[in-house]
């Protein structure tokens, strides 16, 4: 019988179905139906988003000892990792097989690898997408006036009108602040000085470098706007300074002359000299001829000069390396169809645990009330409890928010992904360099450029999809008896 180890990760509290009886059972069936020999059992209580989780660390200090172990069985791909680096460090490990004891079924070989990479992706996919919903309700804060984070300095955040309110003690201090630097010839670093002696200091009671007071004097809300992700828009808070005041400080910390007209250098920002390690800038040469070198940060450098022409060529490979063909694509959509399925499960068996917290909240909150009403809790203890009951109702309902959101099926943002990969190389042949960079930064993290050779760097997923290409034999062929081992 061949040797094998189980990974049971516990997970969310109501989640029966996956419940760590429900896996081990799942993977003692499984063993037993494919004749299998389980030696050793790591059960995990860390999150699959956390880094150095004990048993998972621990299973992989065995794996390296015992040679005769051929795979590692889990319930589900998602309990081993939803994170890159756990994953690379178990898919180095080229010699071990990946077993699912659900419906999960994964060929040997490149392909296997392949797909289960795909698997820690579309995981990858579903965190990152929690954090953009995170990002979503705070912009539409924003929109509508609101701040979605801790107060700047000069203000404080007013749980109850849930916005920002001026800071009794710092908000004059801030305003004059301002008035100093637009009415005195002072330097920054003398207004560094002057601020501390004024008793400026942060939420938490630091003072302000150079550095954090040129952020402070460059901040817009205190002018009554809001910036946020490079957009500017009203905001719903007391301004501390008039508009005009703000603008005239800007002009102050930006000199009188005119601001410098940016030259199109599109693939500036794609690469990093593999010389030396410095980024690769561009320069107008005869006022004309776009050429990409090194900054020389470090002072001499190797890298040659490289025509603007001749870079768009380099990284023509490098959109060619992710093309995907439309068997692919398929196969890729109809695996996040059924992680989507899944994760729309999981949301509403979490969502009905969050619900009946709510629930419980509510009745603290009824029999606080009555206490207050019997004298048994003092107002002051009634309004704190108040408070605290009022911010976990928000949490949770936040929560609640984020996961109907986040059950969305990710399938029409992943199929427009894949079809621009089908299209890539035709769309980068005939568009503008303007166009051609917009895509790379869409592909690529960054670049390494020496000798006239460029080595990418892609961002994930597009890394696993370039991986795949560049294997002879990445494609699923007849996967309709996959087998759990060659």
């Amino acid at each position: 019988m061949k040797k094998v180890v189980t990974y049971v990760r516990v997970s969310t509290k109501g989640q029966e179905e996956l419940s760590p009886e429900t896996q081990r059972k799942a993977l003692a069936d499984y063993a037993h139906g494919h004749e299998l020999q389980i030696v050793q059992a790591f059960d995990e209580t860390y999150s699959a988003y956390t880094l150095g989780r004990p048993e998972y660390e621990a299973m992989l200090a065995f794996l390296h000892k015992r040679k005769d172990i051929v795979g590692v069985l889990v319930y589900k791909l998602d309990r081993l990792w939803r994170n890159e680096v756990d994953y690379a460090a178990l898919a180095s490990m080229g010699d071990i097989s990946l077993l699912s004891a659900a419906t999960e079924a994964i060929p040997d070989g490149s392909t296997g690898r392949f797909i289960t990479a795909v698997y820690a992706a579309i995981a990858r996919l579903s965190s990152d997408q929690t954090s953009e919903r995170v990002k979503d309700a705070a912009r539409m804060k924003v929109l509508k006036g609101g701040w979605p984070g801790p107060a700047p300095t000069g203000y404080i955040n007013d749980t109850e009108s849930k916005t920002l309110v001026p800071d009794p003690k710092m908000a004059p201090i801030v305003r004059l602040v301002f008035e100093t630097y637009a009415r005195e010839d002072i330097a920054l670093s003398q207004l560094v000085i002057r601020a501390r002696e004024l008793g400026l200091r942060t939420r938490k009671g630091g003072v302000l470098s150079k550095g954090p007071l040129h952020h402070l004097l460059r901040n817009p809300i205190y002018s009554g706007m809001i910036r946020w992700e490079g957009t500017q828009s009203s905001g719903n808070h007391e301004p501390l300074i008039s508009k005009e005041l703000f603008e005239r400080v800007q002009e102050r910390l930006h000199g009188k002359s005119s601001p410098l007209t940016k030259r199109s250098f599109p693939y500036r920002g794609l690469m990093t000299c593999g010389h030396c390690g410095c980024n690769i800038t561009a320069s107008l040469i005869k006022g004309r001829y776009r050429y990409y070198h090194c900054t020389r940060g470090r002072g001499q450098c190797d890298q040659g000069f490289i025509r603007e022409e001749q870079v768009s060529r380099l990284f023509l490979p490098v959109v060619e390396q992710v093309h995907v063909s439309e068997s692919m694509t398929r196969m890729l959509l109809s695996e996040i169809r059924t992680e989507g399925k899944r994760r729309q499960q999981e949301a509403k068996v979490r969502i009905r645990v969050i619900n009946g917290e709510l629930n419980e909240l509510r009745e603290m909150r009824d029999r606080g009330y009555e206490d207050k009403l019997k004298g048994a809790l003092s107002e002051a203890r009634w309004v704190e409890m108040e408070r605290r009951w009022a911010k976990r109702e928000d949490q949770l309902r936040n929560q609640i928010a984020a996961l109907e959101a986040g059950a969305e099926p990710a399938e029409d943002e992943a199929e427009a992904t894949f079809k621009l990969l089908q299209r890539a190389p035709e769309l980068y042949q005939r568009q503008s360099h303007v166009e051609r960079a917009r895509l790379l930064k869409t592909l690529l993290s960054n670049s390494i450029l020496e000798g006239g050779k460029l080595e990418p760097i892609y961002k994930t997923p597009f890394d696993l999809v370039a991986e795949g290409v560049s294997r002879s034999n990445w494609l699923p062929g007849e996967d309709s008896n996959l087998q759990p081992f060659g």
